[in-house]
């Protein structure tokens, strides 16, 4: 700083960050009213210094030089610098001494790079070896966490050394459970040995269902709905056959089924290297439902064969039909010669009115699967009220359940069937309208049926007593349920249902003051919606014969507009109607892919799980119990890496 004694001339050396250049040059005019000059240098350099937390940070910082004069304005430009963060350094007067110091500098700073260098390579050896563990020493952490976590929710007693733990455990599991604690007895030594006593709880237990790699997938579909209350029957050990064969008959293509039966076959092929893996958020539900998409194309390979559909085209060749051409003409007779013994005949796939039979036949084979699942999940309430001992509910809920349903839509499943197996032709009788059929049983009871949809003899006296037997089901499931639960009340006693008094399982007797009134209600939206959701429900299954439609529909146009329209080019040479079949093929190929393999999949399943949730669980399902989560090392350490976004295994 400044320059030699008795000379008037100073000067002043140093750095400031680049955000203060301006402000700094201002002050410094204005507190010397103009005696000082100026300089920086025309490059800034990045430098590293201490923030205010502690941690080092790179900033921006140019140097500067300021020439003056006077002991006064010297002393002012010090305590600038010093408010500004400006850093002063020492300049030596003469240019040796200046050569001398940069030489000194410059070995500095060599000595400080030998040093840094070899002090990140000891230290990127000794952070190697703990990367090598960290993985497992994390775990290991995470896993005393859960440890102690759990060992937090144990009681202990005043003398501190007994230690009561109060939970849930299988049955089955009991026998691990106290030999378990046998082995933790004798490898910690300890002289008081652990007993295991099981108690009778007055809370609902929760609820434990076993699965496995094919059942799991098909299980959580059921629990996104509502996990199975104790001891109640569970739903979701049906959907591997149900919810695939459901989504077999709205999908049902050979093609496209064997497509996604590689995609499955290659998704289960990965198992061992993706399985505890992040995948990409489009891939992971495609692998954790690798399995249902497993059964959901075998399914629908099986419901193409029935149709005989390969990519909307018929794939069998034989068929039951003898055709003979017209003389004179461009047309066929055809005759039938047996019915096929297994499938749809592929003359069909030529017929003017294939649309309609095909119509005819996937509505009738919806309804006769809608209601006959209807009639399952009706088994299965069946099954939970003997189970659960809820006599009241059988007697007075589920038989009328089953003499109102069967007397409409058991009837009409009948009459499908029956008109299936008569045949017409050989009578020389129109087939009557079913439709014309259901409606005149319901509005004209009573009346004679005309010849044109008589099906069989004495059938006006059935279908009467049919509707007279639905009409008595409504009472008996709306007024004997409350009147028996009344009269058990006016007696003084409760009931003896084994779910009302351990489980929890009851729907308010017993349970405080009884009210008439509100049972009364709520058996009412009951029945009410029985009886309307039997209609509903019905109708709902027929998406079954939409979806199968629309699905051959598009399969039919996009074949014949497009591979089609390709092959039957005319006026232009080999190699453009090549070149013209490779690009529709690839335009076929996408529009496959996208549409029918993605798009009509979702559409699929989405319709499949809603006529499992609603049509067919709203029979017997209950869903409000909760999940027996115990204790998961793998569990705990996979929510960890979820919360803080490590994706190592």
């Amino acid at each position: 700083e400044g320059g030699r004694e008795g000379q008037t001339l100073r000067s002043m050396f140093g750095v400031l960050p680049v955000d203060k250049r301006e402000t700094f040059t201002r002050v410094i005019w204005r507190v010397t009213r103009g005696n000082a000059i100026v300089h920086f240098s025309s490059r800034p350099a990045g430098m590293r210094q201490a923030s205010s937390s502690g941690e080092a940070e790179e900033v921006e910082k140019v140097a500067f030089a300021i020439f003056f004069s006077g002991r006064v304005i010297e002393d002012k430009i010090s305590k600038l610098c010093a408010t500004m963060e400006a850093h002063r350094y020492h300049v030596p007067k003469g240019l040796t001494e200046r050569t001398n110091l940069l030489r000194q500098l410059k070995r500095d700073i060599q000595d400080h790079v030998a040093i840094t260098s070899s002090a990140e390579r000891r230290q990127a050896e000794l952070v190697g070896k703990l990367a090598r563990s960290l993985g497992e020493k994390e775990r290991m952490v995470l896993q005393e966490k859960a440890i102690f976590a759990t060992m937090n929710l144990f009681n202990t007693l005043v003398s501190n050394r007994t230690v009561i733990a109060e939970g849930w455990v299988p049955v089955e599991s009991l026998p691990a459970l106290r030999s378990a604690l046998q082995r933790g007895m004798k490898r910690s030594g300890a002289a008081t040995p652990s007993v295991v006593h099981v108690l009778k709880a007055d809370l609902t237990p929760p609820t434990f269902i076993k699965t496995n790699k094919l059942t799991e997938s098909f299980q959580a579909l059921n629990d996104a709905y509502g996990t199975p209350r104790y001891l109640e029957l569970n739903p979701g050990m049906f959907y591997p056959v149900t919810y695939s064969f459901l989504f077999g008959i709205m999908f049902g293509d050979m093609g496209h089924g064997f497509l996604m039966l590689l995609a499955a076959i290659f998704l289960i092929s990965k198992e061992k290297d993706w399985a505890g893996k992040r995948l990409h958020e489009l891939v992971s539900p495609a692998f954790g439902g690798r399995y249902v998409l497993l059964l959901m194309s075998l399914f629908s390979i099986y419901c193409g064969s029935v149709y005989n559909e390969c990519f909307g085209q018929s794939l069998l060749p034989w068929s039951y039909w003898s055709l003979h051409l017209r003389a004179g003409s461009s047309s066929y007779d055809a005759a039938p010669v047996a019915p096929p013994p297994y499938g749809v005949d592929p003359i069909w796939g030529i017929a003017e009115n294939k649309l309609g039979y095909q119509n005819s036949f996937k509505m009738k084979i919806s309804i006769i699967i809608g209601v006959s699942q209807m009639v399952f999940g009706l088994a299965c309430k069946t099954l939970n009220c003997v189970y659960f001992r809820k006599w009241k509910d059988l007697l007075f809920e589920n038989i009328p359940e089953y003499v109102f349903l069967l007397s409409i839509f058991g009837y009409l499943c009948f009459l499908i069937i029956y008109k299936w197996s008569t045949d017409w032709v050989g009578l020389g009788l129109p087939a009557p309208p079913l439709l014309d059929t259901l409606l005149g049983m319901l509005l004209e009871v009573g009346s004679p049926i005309p010849k044109e949809r008589l099906l069989y003899p004495g059938q006006a006296t059935v279908q009467t007593i049919l509707v007279i037997v639905a009409l008595i089901a409504v009472p008996c499931m709306l007024f004997p349920k409350p009147l028996l639960m009344q009269a058990e009340h006016k007696n003084g006693y409760e009931p003896v249902d084994a779910e009302d008094n351990s489980q929890g399982h009851g729907e308010g007797e017993g349970e405080g003051e009884f009210d008439m009134g509100e049972v009364l209600i709520h058996q009412s939206i009951h029945t009410i919606e029985f009886v309307l959701g039997t209609v509903s429900n019905t109708a709902s299954y027929l998406r079954l014969w939409a979806l199968s439609l629309a699905h051959a529909g598009l399969s039919e146009v996009f074949w014949e507009r497009v591979m089609l329209a390709a092959l039957e080019l005319e006026g232009v040479s080999v190699w453009g109607q090549g070149l013209a079949v490779f690009c529709a093929f690839a335009v076929w190929a996408f529009m496959t892919f996208s549409v029918l393999m993605v798009m009509e999949t979702l559409s699929a399943c989405l319709h499949d799980i809603r006529l499992h949730w609603v049509e067919f669980q709203n029979k017997f399902y209950a869903g409000d119990g909760y999940p027996f989560t115990p204790l998961s090392f793998r569990t705990f350490v996979e929510a960890y890496q979820l919360e803080h976004g490590d994706g190592s295994s």
